[in-house]
């Protein structure tokens, strides 16, 4: 056998199997003598020697590991392990008939090799094995000496590296504390391996969570800190700088460790804890005040337990010599530290002193409290009052009464009337709040709560608060209503003021260019919390009472207080749901009856209904004669007139509608009664929506239980719904429907009227009401899908109508979008938007001919609309030719004054009648596409609209962005594609005004380099430039989350291409255009009614340039904010000198402009009017362009090229644009600009320099140096 076993160890299979025949190794160990053994670890040792040489082993410097060369000797590392393991187990079992056991020597060797070879080894599989060998060898009761010492200092290495490592568990650090007494065998202060690598890896426990936040783990800390001053002073070094950098969670370990440690500690050890926790106190004075705070909140524990006669003496030893002299340091930084410390070491006396010399040092300890409340920095104020606040709460009994009034007084005369310091005074009312909660103090408040009283209206929002948290629980611990000792109307006004304050706040849009109107609320959780705390306040003793009582003193509160009463409805907490439904149906019963008095039954009168009716004929919402070709006798000429005069006519009917309106909404509001009910009940219906809202998820689940459906079904009858449809009461009453399941009958009015709101939004009249009430309840109907597909449909049409008729084709065949990726975005969508895939790439002029693309009116039946799209693109099909040319010809065209009129112009009709023979069919075909035309506009604004305030509200995005990736992403390259080309085309050539426009002495030239614009109209332009922005960045945003592949960069590229674009237009005689003196009356040769007529075309033209250039902005603002755009790539001074000078030139062809058609007096008043609205609304937006782009941190040091931009702006500040907004331009660029001096010589040029200002007329000089003089005499007096 011992041959057998000599010859297997050589090879390492024979090996595997000698260790896999366990039972047979041991019991030969049993028989086995002494020499044979000793021959075998001589023989095992040398075998050994031979698998571990240098040469077979590869060491990586880039990752410090150590690692075999050939798996083989690594299995026969591991192979050795695991018999010398069998060994042990042999061993094990042996001691019980032996006191001490002995170890070979040659064992020993065997068993040092291998300790240091899974040493070095960087193999997690080898340490483990060993790791076992370890364990079992401790366990053996072995004979003490240097050996087993050094073996017992591996297994804590050994566990300390697995506790360490990603899979240690609790289990190892607990067996870290049952062998912690092993300690004793390291060479303490001594450079060795293994002292070492203890150090190391203690320090490192340091940094593991897991383990020092494991009790066992912060014994076995405080126990290794505890040994020794080597060790000491190493984890102190540690300790310090990681509570730098560790979270305040975690400082509550380092406190129990440290506190261990001490109590651990005897003899000089005790000497070495005491002075590293002089220095943790060093720390917490000296250090800068956050982290001094750190280590204020490690020492805190020794704070808390004064109660401990050791630890108290220890806060004397150490503070005492030093807490006073830094209490009265010159530095106010070392005087707060000092402060927040006294506050829980207070009083510091010497707990071994006589009682005459300790009255003595508590009158000490309180006069420094006096002195800290005369300090001069409101820190150490804020300090010195929580501090008083705190030794009141914690030593009141023991403190004497003259003392208690003393400070008393001290927290309401001194710190209180601090008008300055608004933290003083919040720190005083956090500090009363405290006392209120005392049992043994708070009836103290009984006599000092009037003097108090007024800072319920203190200017700060955190006194305020803290205050109403006081009385609440004053309220709640001494049963007394406190609130009836404050100023109710005081208290009403500053609750009204703080709830519109809220309300504002909400509506502030995050970032000031976002200009999407994606309003991202700002949570005031401050102003938020006063709000609800008040209203509980005020609601204090109004609940209490029964139902009728509630409801009775809701309806004087909304009487006299409207604002307050919906404030409480929106933030009171402290009356449960199911009192809340209570109150709200009586409240609503109370509602429908008073309403339906004859005093205000005309708040419930249809009022606008019959205008509403004939709106919707004229725009052909109900007229289903405009669909099925009504006038069929009529002649072709009739009907193109009527298709070219339409859109006027809705115009005119559409404002006479709307001035209806308002004449009835504005003689119902005259009477001050009647207007106090509107008031008074819409006030009404908004609590009892407030009420009926759940606030929290248990209400929620609540909400939806079959008992309250019922009870809202029975209280909340359904005909008051009805009846407010189409009246003043109507957008108050939908608010309720949120919460209220309709029956089936009622669901189908109400969705008919909703679902007639949202397909005439392109009315622009009831945008706030579809948006607030209508889309919120399709919402909740899960009907919004619906719309949604119908829309995304109608948008993906219309932006392939703008590419394919602005490229001449399909934008993916031109060659400079040749890597579009739209059309297998099309394709991949048809099926989500049931439709076929020919559909979407088929000729898309076919779509805009099809009423049936979006229905209008929900009874059409579904053959009908088939049957028309199938007539109307056959129709199309035979005019392809006539619709390429009206929409590709290079002849300019006017705006049109229908809303999305397409590419249609003043010369549509001539160029479709030359040298052409109609048939009465073909009369009967143009005159229904004509018509087909305008509607077909009036569903792209619905989308348009529709699409905008569904991309408002985040928690829709997905509807949109999830089911329509393609859909989406489809549109926004498209449109960039669009942008690009026409900013391209508009910098190809100078831009060139008529030269008859600028003097009557030249001739008349018909030629124009104008380019055709498919959209040339301000509603649309702004509609699809505002969808587009919010796609794109909303789209990123989700698309980057949702980790949807697209490619952004080219979008990017052609963003900064198309601003490169807009830079670089020139203009032909740009000297003549700037210095161009407007009149208001020029030569006769202007009343020529062609050249009125051009100049209309041309005016219509340019602000069409204007509205693309001037939304474009928003771009410009978003990419630079997303930092999608370096700024130092941009050239703004060029670009808002053009955006001006395109102003310039619209208002010299606006100039002496008089309407053709006689009798139009509102028309011709709003084109002399329009250059001027114009011209404003540039100005302002430019004067916040440029304060967006000039704060950025590129522009900090670039001074000149600031003042230049500025320059820019100022020469183009006409003399009508108002004094102030002038000058709080000036004030809010003087902010942005550091170099004052620079900035106000600057001024001072401008206005007193005439070749800067060479352009200028002589009243706008004179207007700019006003504001100038008033600017710079501002900045003398300022110096003064």
């Amino acid at each position: 056998m011992y041959e057998d076993i000599l010859n297997n160890i050589k090879e390492l299979n024979g090996f595997k199997l000698l260790c896999k025949k366990k039972v047979d190794f041991l019991s030969f160990l049993r028989a086995c003598k002494s020499k044979d053994l000793e021959q075998l670890w001589i023989c095992l040792h040398k075998i050994l020697e031979e698998h571990i040489r240098p040469e077979n082993l590869i060491y990586d410097e880039e990752n410090s590991t150590l690692l075999f060369r050939d798996e083989n000797n690594r299995q026969y590392l591991l192979t050795c392990i695991n018999f010398v393991s069998i060994y042990l187990q042999h061993l094990v079992n042996s001691q019980k008939k032996k006191k001490h056991i002995i170890l070979d020597e040659n064992f020993q060797v065997v068993f040092y090799k291998l300790t240091e070879i899974q040493f070095m080894l960087s193999d997690k599989e080898v340490r483990i094995y060993f790791g076992k060998c370890l364990l079992t060898i401790c366990d053996i009761n072995l004979k003490e000496n240097e050996y087993t010492g050094n073996v017992k200092i591996n297994l804590l290495l050994f566990l300390l590296w697995k506790s360490c490592s990603t899979e240690g568990k609790a289990a190892d650090i607990g067996k870290l504390k049952k062998y912690k007494d092993f300690c004793k065998y390291i060479k303490w202060g001594i450079s060795e391996r293994t002292t070492d690598s203890f150090y190391l890896l203690c320090s490192y426990t340091l940094n593991l969570p897991k383990f020092y936040d494991n009790p066992d783990g912060k014994t076995f800390l405080s126990y290794v800190w505890s040994q020794n001053e080597s060790i000491a002073f190493h984890l102190f070094k540690k300790f310090v700088h990681n509570l730098v950098l560790l979270s305040y969670d975690n400082i509550s370990h380092y406190s129990q460790i440290i506190l261990l440690t001490w109590k651990n500690c005897s003899g000089d050890m005790i000497r070495t804890l005491e002075t590293q926790i002089e220095y943790l106190v060093h720390f917490a004075l000296k250090c800068p005040i956050k982290i001094a705070a750190r280590f204020r909140s490690l020492l805190n524990i020794f704070h808390t337990n004064k109660g401990d006669k050791s630890i108290n003496n220890l806060i004397f030893k150490i503070y005492d010599p030093v807490i006073w002299r830094n209490l009265m340091s010159p530095n106010w930084k070392i005087r707060f530290n000092a402060t927040c410390i006294f506050q829980f070491i207070f009083p510091v006396v010497d707990p071994c002193i006589k009682s005459i010399d300790y009255l003595q040092e508590m009158e000490k300890a309180y006069n420094a409290l006096f002195e800290l409340s005369e300090d001069g920095n409101s820190c150490v104020l804020q300090a010195a009052a929580k501090c008083i606040c705190y030794v009141l709460n914690e030593l009141w009994e023991i403190i004497s009464d003259e003392k208690r009034m003393s400070l008393l007084e001290t927290l309401m005369n001194k710190f209180l009337k601090e008008k300055y310091y608004d933290n003083v005074r919040n720190e005083v009312v956090l500090g009363l709040c405290d006392l209120a909660k005392n049992k043994r103090i708070n009836k103290i408040f009984l006599q000092i709560f009037k003097r108090i009283k007024y800072l319920l209206n203190d200017k700060s929002l955190r006194v305020r608060k803290n205050f109403v948290i006081l009385v609440l629980e004053l309220n709640k611990n001494l049963n007394q209503d406190f609130f009836e000792q404050l100023d109710h109307n005081e208290f009403t006004k500053r609750i009204t003021k703080d709830f519109f304050t809220f309300s504002v706040q909400s509506c502030i849009k995050k970032l000031s260019y976002m200009k999407q109107q994606y309003h991202e609320k700002i949570k005031n959780k401050e102003i938020c919390e006063f709000l609800k705390l008040s209203t509980n306040l005020m609601t204090y003793s109004i609940w209490k009472c029964d139902i009728k009582e509630q409801a009775k003193k809701c309806i004087n509160l909304i009487s006299e207080y409207p604002v307050l009463m919906i404030c409480i409805s929106k933030f009171s907490t402290n009356l449960k749901i199911i009192d809340r439904y209570k109150l709200s149906s009586v409240l609503f019963e109370i509602t429908n009856i008073k309403l339906r008095d004859e005093d205000n039954s005309i708040l419930l009168s249809e009022n606008s209904w019959e205008e509403g009716k004939a709106h919707t004929l004229v725009n052909g919402t109900k007229d289903k004669g405009i669909r099925k070709g009504n006038g069929k006798d009529k002649g072709e000429d009739k009907a193109r007139e009527k298709g070219k005069d339409q859109s006027t006519d809705k115009d005119r009917n559409k404002n006479k509608n709307e001035n209806k309106d308002k004449e009835t909404n504005n003689a119902l509001l005259t009477d001050s009664n009647l207007n106090k009910n509107y008031i008074r009940y819409s006030s009404l219906l908004v609590c009892i929506a407030n009420f009926l809202k759940p606030k929290n998820e248990e209400e929620i689940d609540f909400c939806g239980t079959e008992e309250i459906q019922e009870f809202l079904k029975v209280k909340f009858a359904e005909k008051y719904f009805l009846d407010s449809i189409n009246t003043l009461m109507q957008p108050y009453y939908f608010k309720l429907l949120k919460y209220i399941n309709l029956n089936h009958d009622n669901y189908i009015v109400i969705h008919k009227y909703a679902r007639k709101q949202l397909n005439s939004l392109h009315t622009l009249t009831n945008e706030h009401v579809c948006e607030k009430y209508i889309i919120p309840l399709f919402y909740k109907w899960g009907l919004l899908n619906s719309l949604v597909h119908k829309h995304m449909h109608f948008l993906n049409v219309s932006v392939r109508f703008i590419s394919t008729h602005t490229f001449g084709g399909s934008i993916e065949n031109n060659s400079n979008n040749s890597n579009d990726k739209t059309e297998n975005s099309i394709r991949k969508n048809a099926f989500s938007l049931k439709i076929d895939d020919t559909d979407a790439l088929v000729d898309v002029s076919s779509f805009l001919s099809s009423s049936s693309v979006y229905d209008t009116e929900d009874d059409i039946q579904h053959t009908e609309q088939i049957n028309e799209k199938e007539k109307y693109s056959d129709g199309n099909k035979g005019n392809k030719g006539n619709n390429k040319k009206v929409y590709n010809n290079d002849e300019p065209h006017g705006s049109g004054n229908g809303k999305g009129n397409r590419g249609s112009n003043s010369k549509m009709a001539s160029s479709a009648n030359d040298g052409i023979d109609y048939t009465k069919n073909d009369i009967i075909d143009r005159s229904k596409k004509i018509k087909d035309m305008y509607l077909n506009n009036e569903k792209e604004l619905n989308a348009l609209i529709f699409l905008s305030l569904i991309v408002k509200k985040k928690k829709y995005h997905y509807l949109i962005f999830k089911s329509y990736a393609d859909i989406t992403y489809n549109f926004i390259y498209k449109f960039n594609s669009f942008l690009l080309h026409v900013f391209q085309r508009l910098s190809l050539n100078d831009f060139t005004l008529p030269s008859y426009f600028m003097s009557t002495y030249y001739e008349k030239n018909k030629d124009s380099n104008y380019i055709q614009l498919i959209l040339c109209d301000e509603v649309r332009i702004k509609g699809y430039m505002q969808l587009y922005i919010s796609f794109f960045f909303l789209f990123n945003s989700f698309a980057i989350q949702n980790n949807y592949s697209y490619e952004w960069d080219t979008l990017i590229e052609n963003t900064l291409q198309s601003i490169h674009l807009i830079t670089s237009i020139k203009f032909k005689n740009e000297i003549q255009i700037i210095t161009r003196n407007i009149q208001p009356t020029r030569s006769n040769n202007n009343n020529d009614e062609q050249v009125q007529e051009q100049r209309k075309e041309c005016a219509s033209y340019i602000r069409n340039i204007i509205h693309f250039i001037l939304y474009f902005l928003d771009m410009i603002e978003y990419t630079v904010a997303m930092k999608k755009l370096f700024i130092e790539d941009i050239d703004f001074n060029d670009f808002v000198k053009n955006l001006f000078l395109f102003c310039k030139c619209y208002e010299i062809a606006n100039e002496n402009v008089k309407e053709i058609k006689m009798g139009h007096v509102e028309e011709k008043e709003k084109n002399e009017k329009a250059p001027v609205e114009l011209y404003f609304k540039i100005w302002q937006r430019i004067s916040s362009f440029l304060l967006f782009i000039l704060n950025f941190d590129y522009f900090e040091k670039k001074t000149e090229i600031k003042l230049m931009i500025i320059n820019t702006f100022f020469l183009f500040t006409y003399e009508n644009v108002p004094k102030k907004k002038i000058e709080t331009v000036v004030k809010k660029y003087s902010t942005i600009i550091k170099e004052k001096e620079l900035f106000y010589n600057f001024l001072k040029n401008f206005k007193n320099n005439n070749d800067a200002i060479n352009y200028m007329y002589e009243s706008q000089i004179k207007h700019i140096q006003d504001v100038l003089d008033g600017a710079l005499l501002h900045k003398g007096a300022a110096k003064k």
